[in-house]
């Protein structure tokens, strides 16, 4: 990611602002900056509309929070309005402008039922799926360049560690246990090793390539859709986390992933069930209806159950 941002720097050098009317004056770098996230360092950092959100806070001794601002993305296919999300401590706030005033939400630690990053070449998402104060359900997405990923990290990890904190580092015997995936996909095998937090201990790991069938045959050329892109689940002590491709039908190219991380006791029920065309239906429910589901193919089956059955003895 890092070498990609160096060259798009070095190609803008050449990129002069434009000379009609109406169109962007701006080069491509500092286009290309627009859409990078931003750390908020203090009160004076703070976009005049949000201000007056955190000054009960001030009023009251505490200290400013950790705090990003996401950009505004117009002009492309999902419009998506600028966005803060500050650590509050128990509760992680997100406030959303909609012109001159903007909507706060905040979401309690302990009620956050998955944690959803995308990260696709340059363009990087995370949602959020809670419980409000109030106990509705809720979601929020924030958008932002990947370049500035970093900036999210500690909200990552408060959200998934459910304000508990950790120091720890991740035991090597749990790296050790997705080392054969390099066989099969040497950078899933990075991914799940990547995801894990400090202490997080691995009880059952299943990795599943792409799976793909044939849809047309022309010319004597066979072409074929994806119906399941490569699908990682990782069942720990503390959550269970899945990882997979971005979704394309058709194109061999992958570009990016998403991952999920659900805390163990968020998940209502988590169940297999028979699809068609020999696959199965692996689902994840979560509180107020929410449902996660993934097709895996059914000779799967005799590495999923001991997942399903480790997941049993950890809530019972």
């Amino acid at each position: 990611m890092t070498n990609t941002h160096n060259r798009l720097q070095s190609a803008s050098k050449s990129v002069k602002p434009s000379a009609h009317p109406g169109l962007p004056r701006l080069s491509a770098t500092e286009q290309t900056k627009l859409s990078w996230a931003k750390a908020v360092k203090s009160y004076a950092d703070v976009p005049e509309v949000f201000k007056d959100f955190f000054e009960p806070y001030l009023a009251a001794g505490r200290s400013f929070p950790y705090a990003v601002l996401t950009p505004s993305f117009q002009g492309f296919i999902r419009t998506t309005s600028e966005k803060l999300i500050c650590d509050l401590g128990d509760e992680i706030g997100v406030l959303e402008r909609t012109g001159s005033t903007y909507a706060a939400q905040c979401y309690p630690l302990e009620r956050i039922s998955c944690v959803e990053v995308t990260s696709v070449l340059l363009d990087s998402r995370i949602k959020i799926t809670s419980a409000t104060q109030q106990g509705t359900p809720a979601s929020i997405t924030l958008r932002f360049n990947s370049v500035t990923d970093y900036l999210f990290t500690p909200f990552l990890d408060r959200m998934r560690l459910g304000g508990v904190g950790s120091t720890e580092a991740v035991r090597g015997s749990d790296l050790e246990v997705f080392d054969h995936w390099a066989r099969s996909s040497y950078k899933f095998m990075n991914y799940a090793r990547g995801s894990l937090l400090g202490g997080e201990v691995v009880v059952h790991a299943v990795l599943q390539p792409e799976v793909r069938m044939s849809r047309i045959r022309i010319l004597g050329k066979t072409f074929y859709k994806t119906v399941s892109p490569t699908l990682a689940v990782i069942l720990t002590d503390r959550e269970l986390i899945t990882i997979r491709e971005e979704f394309r039908q058709v194109g061999s190219h992958r570009y990016g992933g998403v991952w999920d991380y659900i805390p163990l006791d968020k998940i209502a029920a988590l169940s297999l069930s028979e699809r068609d065309a020999g696959m199965l239906l692996l689902s994840i429910d979560l509180p107020a209806g929410a449902r996660l589901e993934y097709l895996v193919q059914a000779a799967m089956r005799k590495e999923i159950d001991p997942l399903l059955d480790g997941f049993k003895q950890r809530m019972n």
